[in-house]
């Protein structure tokens, strides 16, 4: 199978709902506490995408993390299991023909620099659309990777608070985040490579903000970089993060004044860059 297909069948199962994937898994749901489920060996609390096992200690999150602790296999594995055990797995990607699509395809690739791959794994999960006009939608998603709204390009006002635009290169649950400013920022910083850790990292649009916002901390993340634009707002809101969490660093676009898709189409056309990333003291 084309790694860009398994990824998204990843993503998709993932998403099954918890409590019909422990059903199929043997468990069953305490009537003295309808969250709570057992079965021999394990009991665990489920809320939403989440779930916690009382005896052995152990969170994780998503159908497919939560095969994996009950049945000990790998995560390839893992897929083909919740592939059966949910008998007709979601499909996503298969969205109808739309005829904007290519002319926005060679916009985000061409003049905004961002990997081919990147791109057509978004449309492949539904991320990113042509409005009307042939302009990028971007969807945003709440932590369990529900979609809750979209992001227009342009100046943000409001940063949504219930979810944003967010991506990674795997479909790992994230223990890493980056905040940055807009959809663009983030496929731009996903396509330069320029992540600390490639697994379990993802990076959110949030616009630029004064606190991590609470969807965000639903992954309680070990390591939060604040990856805003190269200007004095996004400057003084980083530095007021780190004063308040020991989790953020700063992670700075190379010039003055730059977002992440400056660097990126900079990059593009062969000059040097470099990050500034600022540890916390």
């Amino acid at each position: 199978m084309h790694p860009l297909r398994r990824r998204v069948e990843a993503e998709a199962l993932r998403g099954c709902p918890l409590d019909a994937v422990a059903r199929a898994l043997g468990y069953r749901q305490d009537p003295d506490e309808a969250a709570r489920w057992r079965r021999p060996g394990s009991v665990v609390t489920i809320n939403r995408f989440m779930f916690y096992d009382h005896l052995t200690a152990t969170a994780g999150a998503g159908a497919v993390d939560l095969v994996i602790h009950v049945l000990g296999c790998s995560r390839r594995d893992a897929l083909d299991i919740l592939a059966t055990l949910s008998h007709r797995p979601p499909r996503p990607g298969c969205r109808r023909h739309d005829p904007r699509w290519p002319a926005l395809h060679r916009h985000l690739v061409g003049r905004c620099g961002l990997a081919d791959i990147l791109v057509d794994l978004c449309r492949a999960l539904d991320l990113i659309h042509a409005d009307p006009s042939g302009n990028p939608v971007f969807v945003t998603r709440n932590a369990g990777g529900e979609a809750v709204g979209i992001e227009i390009p342009g100046p943000m006002t409001e940063p949504a608070t219930a979810g944003g635009f967010w991506m990674s290169w795997e479909p790992e649950w994230p223990v890493r985040v980056i905040l940055a400013t807009s959809a663009l920022d983030v496929l731009s910083i996903l396509s330069l490579h320029c992540i600390p850790a490639q697994r379990e990292c993802a990076v959110v649009s949030t616009g630029v903000i004064a606190a991590v916002p609470a969807w965000v901390e639903t992954w309680n993340p070990r390591r939060i970089f604040c990856a805003w634009e190269a200007t004095p707002n996004g400057d003084d809101a980083a530095r007021h993060m780190i004063e308040s969490d020991t989790r953020i660093v700063r992670m700075r676009p190379a010039l003055d004044g730059a977002c992440w898709n400056d660097m990126l189409i900079r990059s593009r056309a062969g000059e040097p860059l470099h990050t500034d990333d600022q540890p916390a003291a």
